[in-house]
């Protein structure tokens, strides 16, 4: 074999081998490309059956309390479904909001809570106020400010009244309840 044959082969060899890396290093990449892809994915890491979660405030004693049947935590917004979440707001005046409904949302910093489906709110008597039910359809509840507010339709009961509106506030600490629009009143027998 003469000189130029050796070269020609080295160049092919050399060739080869690069095509080979190549080829695996690009495997490689559309492997990591996948896998962050399936990372990137809304399906839940970790879960929880029939847990209750207790907030404390500044002073060491409860502000809420979160009971639910299931809960499904999502790793790419840090996101938590609830089932048939049940919460109990403490104010500072007053006795507890008790809050149920059929679906719950809470926020990766725990800012904001959703519920929605038969959301039920029930207001327990206490020195200033008297005992309301309160039913809607959805809910935002802001745990760190004790408030929670709808925009949607509510209807409140309360003794022999029952009242209708179009939006609420509820101002958990301070044991107050704002209708804002369309509201009526009935008196029932």
């Amino acid at each position: 074999m003469n000189l130029r044959m050796l070269g020609v082969i080295a160049v092919l060899i050399s060739l080869s081998g690069l095509a080979i890396w190549l080829q695996k290093s690009s495997g490689t990449q559309a492997e990591t490309t996948a896998a962050k892809a399936a990372n990137k994915k809304h399906s839940p890491d970790y879960f929880m059956e029939d847990f209750t979660i207790t907030s404390m405030n500044e002073k060491g004693l409860p502000r809420s309390i979160l009971v639910s049947a299931k809960m499904l935590h999502y790793p790419d917004d840090d996101s938590t479904e609830l089932d048939k979440p049940f919460m109990t707001m403490i104010g500072e005046i007053g006795k507890p909001w008790k809050i149920k409904a059929d679906r719950g949302w809470v926020s990766s910093n725990n800012e904001l809570v959703l519920l929605s489906g038969n959301v039920r709110i029930d207001r327990l008597s206490g020195p200033n106020n008297r005992p309301v039910k309160l039913f809607t359809d959805k809910l935002r509840i802001h745990p760190e400010s004790d408030f929670a507010e709808t925009d949607r339709p509510v209807t409140m009961l309360s003794n022999k009244r029952r009242t209708t509106a179009i939006g609420m506030r509820a101002y958990i600490r301070e044991g107050k309840l704002q209708l804002l629009d369309n509201v009526r009143v009935s008196y029932d027998k």
